[in-house]
């Protein structure tokens, strides 16, 4: 039975309808293939990934899990959920865009370097940009844990977003 080790949760500020997750250099350059998943993709290079939003700016919420191994899927309230392969090279996985690195409750303690398997899932993706007070959150769930390399898998997408960028 998977085992959560740890979970951080933070308002997270998108800039490009991207979410950068970052190791140690706090940033991660490559062009991102979204037509496999329409969600999620991984540096090749390793120690980052990024995930597209459904909105170009604006704040959303993200949680981050470390488990000891492959957790179900949280699929019955998310839209989309993908799964990459992930080649890091740090320590810790950071929301990019949130700010310096240095302060732990804005990243995921991870047991060291390694390959790991990132699950992203997504919610409210299709629910306006730009943002009103009344719109709901754009919300997503990460779910990290030690896994030799693996091709990219869609496990559900359902969001108007996810076709979109699947279909570039």
């Amino acid at each position: 039975m998977p085992t959560l080790i740890r979970r951080t949760s933070a308002e997270v500020w998108v800039d490009a309808s991207t979410v950068d997750l970052v190791g140690e250099d706090l940033v991660t350059e490559f062009e991102p293939d979204w037509s496999t998943t329409g969600l999620v993709d991984a540096d090749p290079d390793g120690d980052g990934a990024r995930v597209i939003c459904g909105q170009e700016i604006g704040d959303i919420a993200v949680t981050a899990e470390l488990w000891d191994d492959a957790p179900p899927p949280a699929a019955d309230d998310w839209q989309d959920i993908a799964e990459v392969s992930v080649a890091w090279r740090s320590a810790f996985l950071d929301f990019g865009t949130t700010g310096s690195g240095d302060d732990p409750a804005e990243r995921l303690d991870l047991p060291g370097p390694g390959d790991y398997r990132l699950r992203v899932h997504g919610r409210n993706r299709d629910d306006g940009d730009p943002r009103t007070d009344g719109d709901p959150v754009e919300e997503y769930l990460i779910q990290a844990w030690p896994a030799p390399h693996g091709a990219p898998v869609t496990i559900k997408s359902t969001s108007e977003t996810a076709a979109l960028w699947r279909s570039r």
